[in-house]
C-alpha cells in the first residue's frame, strides 16, 4: 500500500499503488526508464525487491545504452604555480537540471574513499564508475558516486610493476566490471595484463605480444568499447586488448604519417563505434574504426575546417573570446557517446560542436587561475550509473 505525505493511506494512493503493482513488467520498465533524474530512480529501487530487480536488470541496461554525459572530469592546472593541482568536474549544459554541481560531485566520491585523493590517485572513469589507487599502499578502489558505493579491490599477488590501470565496464551489457592493470618488468618481458573480475572476485593474467618497446609509448588514458580496451601510443598506433578473447594487436592510426609526431588526438566511443579525431593542417578529421578493428580499416565520417570555426567565433561572449586564445590552439577533447557531437577545447574553454547542423556553443569556461591539463587525454565524460557494487571478502 502506498503511503501519502500526511502518513495516512488514502484511497487514491492505494489505487495508484494497486495499478502500478499490476502493470506488466515491460510497461513498468518503459515508465521507469522515463525518469530522467537518476537520484529519483535510485530511490525507487527501495520501494520493493521486485522494483529493485527490475530497475537493475532491465532499466539500467536500457538507460545506459542511450544516456548522454552529465558532465566531465578533468585535471586542473593552477596558473599561479603552474603545477597540476587536483581532479575537478563540471556539469554538461546539454543535460540541464540533471547533472550534479562541481562541489556536489567531488564530495560524492571523496567522501566514500578512506583517504583524501589527489590527481595521481585518480586513474580512470568508465560509464559511471571511477577507479582510484591509494598511492602509499597500492590499494585499488572502485567508486560509484551515484549509488554512493565504494569497494576495495582484493590485492593481486604480483602487482608490483604496474605502469597503467584502467576500468572496463559497460552497464548496457553487464553489471560486472573489470580492473585491468598493465605490468611490465624489464627482467621479465613482455607486457602482461592483470585482470580483476567483479563477477568472479578473482585476478587472472594474460600475456601480450608487446615487448620493451611498448613500455614507454602507451598513453595513460584508455577507451573501453565492446569488450576491448584501446590505448593510443606515441608511435601513432592504437593498441587493442580484447578482454573476452584474450587477443592483442596494434593498429595504425588513420593518416598516421600526417599526424603531429609530438601531439595527440582524441579517441572515444560514439554510437557503439570507436572513433578517433585529430588535427591535420587546418582541418579536424573524425574517423570510425570498422568492425571493432578486425580489418584494421578506418572510415572518414566528418571533417571540420579550423577556418570555419574561426569565422563563427563571434558567437561566443567577449570574456570567453579573451580566454580562448588562438583558434589554432583548439583541439578535440571528447566524443559524445550517443549523439553526433564532438567536444573541442583549449586550456581555458570547452565547446560542443554538432556535426549535423554545424553549430557550436560554449559548455565550460575555466576560472582565470585554472587551466584544463592535457585535454585530449585527460578529459573524461561522466554518465551516472545505477549499478550497485558488491564488496569482496
Amino acid at each position: 500500500m502506498v503511503t501519502c505525505s500526511d502518513g495516512k493511506a488514502s484511497e487514491s494512493c492505494s489505487c495508484a499503488g494497486f495499478l502500478l503493482s499490476n502493470l506488466p513488467d515491460d510497461v513498468l520498465v518503459e515508465i521507469l526508464c522515463r525518469v530522467t533524474d537518476r537520484k529519483h530512480l535510485t530511490r525507487l529501487k527501495s520501494v520493493c525487491k521486485s522494483w529493485s530487480n527490475l530497475i537493475t536488470d532491465a532499466c539500467v541496461p536500457k538507460i545506459s545504452a542511450s544516456s548522454p554525459p552529465h558532465g566531465f572530469i578533468y585535471i586542473v592546472k593552477k596558473a599561479r604555480n603552474g603545477k597540476p593541482n587536483n581532479i575537478d568536474y563540471f556539469p554538461c549544459p546539454m543535460t540541464p537540471g540533471v547533472a550534479p554541481g562541481p562541489h556536489e560531485f567531488v564530495k560524492s566520491y571523496s567522501s566514500l574513499l578512506p583517504f583524501q585523493p589527489t590527481r595521481n590517485d585518480f586513474l580512470d572513469c568508465c560509464n559511471g564508475l571511477l577507479l582510484f589507487v591509494e598511492g602509499c599502499t597500492l590499494q585499488y578502489y572502485v567508486c560509484n558516486p551515484m549509488t554512493k558505493h565504494c569497494v576495495a579491490i582484493p590485492r593481486g599477488s604480483m602487482l608490483e610493476n604496474i605502469i597503467f590501470a584502467s576500468l572496463a565496464f559497460d552497464p548496457s551489457r553487464s553489471p560486472h566490471y573489470r580492473v585491468v592493470c598493465i605490468e611490465f618488468s624489464e627482467f621479465n618481458p613482455p607486457l602482461r595484463l592483470h585482470v580483476f573480475s567483479s563477477e568472479t572476485g578473482n585476478w587472472s593474467i594474460h600475456e601480450t605480444p608487446f615487448g620493451y618497446s611498448f613500455r614507454c609509448t602507451l598513453v595513460r588514458r584508455c577507451i573501453y568499447v565492446d569488450g576491448t580496451l584501446y590505448y593510443i601510443s606515441t608511435s601513432k598506433q592504437l593498441i587493442c586488448f580484447d578482454l573476452n578473447r584474450g587477443n592483442s594487436c596494434a593498429i595504425r592510426l588513420p593518416q598516421w604519417k600526417r599526424l603531429d609526431p609530438d601531439g595527440f588526438g582524441c579517441a572515444g566511443p560514439s554510437r557503439g563505434c570507436l572513433c578517433y579525431s585529430d588535427l591535420i593542417g587546418t582541418t579536424f578529421y573524425i574517423w570510425c574504426l570498422e568492425d571493432h578493428g578486425k580489418n584494421d580499416r578506418w572510415t572518414l565520417i566528418h571533417r571540420i575546417s579550423v577556418d570555419y570555426l574561426g569565422k563563427h567565433q563571434h558567437q561566443l561572449d567577449r570574456i570567453t573570446i579573451s580566454r580562448f586564445g588562438k583558434i589554432s590552439a583548439l583541439r578535440p577533447f571528447a566524443l559524445h557517446p550517443t549523439s553526433d557531437v564532438i567536444f573541442f577545447g583549449t586550456p581555458r574553454v570547452m565547446l560542443s560542436y554538432h556535426l549535423q547542423d554545424r553549430r557550436f556553443k560554449l559548455i565550460y569556461r575555466a576560472r582565470e587561475d585554472r587551466q584544463i591539463l592535457y585535454g585530449q587525454l585527460m578529459v573524461f565524460p561522466y554518465t551516472p550509473c545505477l549499478v550497485n557494487l558488491k564488496h569482496f571478502g
